[in-house]
């Protein structure tokens, strides 16, 4: 038997990235990599799927094991794709050692499994890697099997996967993916081999080791800690009604955490530049590749939140909530799922940061009020006409559960009001309300500040400003906390 060149050694057989069956010179049209990353992904799931390896910071060195799990919300059939550093791309389950690749809710499939005749061990060629997980509702049609574990070159071998994508992406509430990059080195001591590919994942940026004991979880454990800010107060949608302070509670809030936060590095869009084109390339491409497992990022969106019908069966109220990009439309209900950040898509970008401490922080609302200082679209145009009115904006929040019911975690949303409220401006004129008072607690503390500690603080002052401003109204911010430790808002 040859030595696989890729990942592993098999005990019983290689069936996994051998060198003769996926050749290099096979080359795909495309990086097969972007291909099985990009090309083959769902945005609308009606379930998650989670895929991980043992190693936190996904990094593995010549010769070391690797063990994989996936997680399901639903009872399906998996199919787990690799994709390693010179693009060679190759089934790891099913495969010729175990045909049986049903998976159930709430029970992990791990690969190797107990007893499993193989293990998957890092072999040359070393750098930047995919592991994919697709769950199907139903098993694919044994030719669709086959175009994905068979052939003999890469081109073929991506053909196959993207010939089974297009037979299922009219379908989105059938399947889920989810992928995870992984770093392999070669064994410690040893000389890189020559001409392979960087070591760090494609965009990412080297940081300075952490100090000894940083993974104790205070303020010197931070690791590289990355925002995006978006405000938007003006939008291109005639119909959706214009904000006073939404672009100015992103910039605030950005400068406040460069100077008393510790950001690495930020984006922030406001307005025109915040399209549902730019925040998802920020979200989903920017900030998992300047961030790595360990590191922190910080998501904060002050502008319109709305909902509109479910249309997969995943949310248990029947709607879908969204928020409103600046090229948002209002109409009917593909018009909207077409333009706006649906919570469902957004929780599957989420998942591309699954190893990072995330903390989310809306300053938006269900668009129910009217007067001048609530952050509704405008009268009569609340939610689209599928919906009717004094509906509750729970964004990301079943999201966020359902993520931690299959494994992860170290997440925490910061909402601005609770889910039948409004959120304010303030009237005041200068940011929004809940904006306003986490402004002041991070630029006035003397001390490291927690999450929760800044919680803490606001709720009783956002009620209060609102309760005297507004008389007759309340706003009461949320915190749905998902961490596995502390997240350090000032460290």
């Amino acid at each position: 038997m040859n030595e696989p060149r890729c990942v592993l050694a098999l005990i019983a057989a290689a069936i996994f990235l051998s060198g003769s069956a996926m050749a290099a010179a096979a080359a795909a049209p495309s990086d097969p990599r972007g291909v099985v990353v990009e090309d083959v992904r769902n945005d609308r799931p009606a379930f998650m799927v989670r895929v991980g390896v043992d190693r936190p910071d996904h990094v593995y060195r010549g010769g070391d094991e690797m063990h994989v799990r996936v997680d399901a919300e639903r009872d399906g059939y998996l199919y787990l794709l690799y994709c390693d550093a010179e693009g060679n791309m190759t089934s790891l389950f099913p495969n010729q050692l175990d045909q049986d690749n049903r998976i159930k809710a709430g029970s992990a499939v791990e690969i190797p499994g107990p007893g499993a005749p193989f293990r998957l061990r890092i072999a040359p060629p070393y750098g930047r890697e995919v592991l994919k997980a697709i769950v199907s509702l139903a098993p694919l049609e044994p030719k669709q099997v086959k175009s994905l574990v068979a052939g003999a070159g890469t081109a073929e071998k991506v053909g196959g996967v993207k010939a089974v994508y297009v037979e299922m992406k009219n379908q989105p509430a059938t399947w889920a993916e989810h992928y995870v990059a992984t770093t392999t080195l070669p064994p410690e001591g040893s000389a890189a081999e020559p001409g392979s590919p960087a070591t760090l994942p494609a965009g990412g940026t080297s940081q300075p080791a952490l100090p000894a004991g940083a993974n104790a979880g205070g303020p010197q454990s931070l690791g590289r800690r990355v925002g995006v800010f978006i405000g938007i107060s003006d939008f291109r949608d005639p119909a959706i009604r214009d904000l006073r302070v939404g672009y100015k509670d992103a910039v605030v809030m950005a400068d406040a955490m460069r100077r008393f936060g510790r950001l690495d590095e930020s984006t922030v869009l406001i307005n025109e530049q915040a399209t549902l084109g730019n925040i998802e390339q920020a979200v989903r491409r920017w900030l998992p590749a300047v961030t790595r497992p360990g590191d922190t990022a910080i998501f904060y969106w002050s502008g319109h939140g709305a909902r509109c019908a479910d249309d997969n069966g995943d949310e248990k109220d029947g709607y879908d909530e969204y928020l409103v990009p600046h090229d948002g439309r209002l109409g009917d209900i593909e018009t909207i799922r077409g333009s706006m950040l649906l919570d469902d898509t957004f929780g599957r970008w989420v998942q591309e940061l699954d190893g990072r401490r995330l903390a989310i922080i809306l300053d938006t609302c269900h668009s129910g009020g009217q007067t001048a200082e609530e952050k509704s679209l405008g009268k009569g145009l609340d939610v689209g006409p599928a919906v009717g009115g004094g509906a509750a904006f729970d964004f990301l929040d079943g999201e966020m559960q359902r993520a931690k019911d299959i494994g992860q975690q170290d997440t925490v949303l910061l909402a601005s009001s609770q889910a039948a409220q409004v959120s304010f401006e303030r009237r005041e004129g200068d940011l929004s309300t809940m904006t306003y008072f986490f402004v002041a607690a991070v630029v006035s503390a003397n001390r490291p500040l927690t999450i929760t500690d800044i919680y803490g603080q606001i709720r009783p002052q956002v009620a209060e400003y609102v309760e005297k401003t507004f008389p007759g109204t309340t706003q009461t911010p949320v915190l749905v906390d998902n961490l596995l430790g502390t997240m350090y808002i000032r460290p």
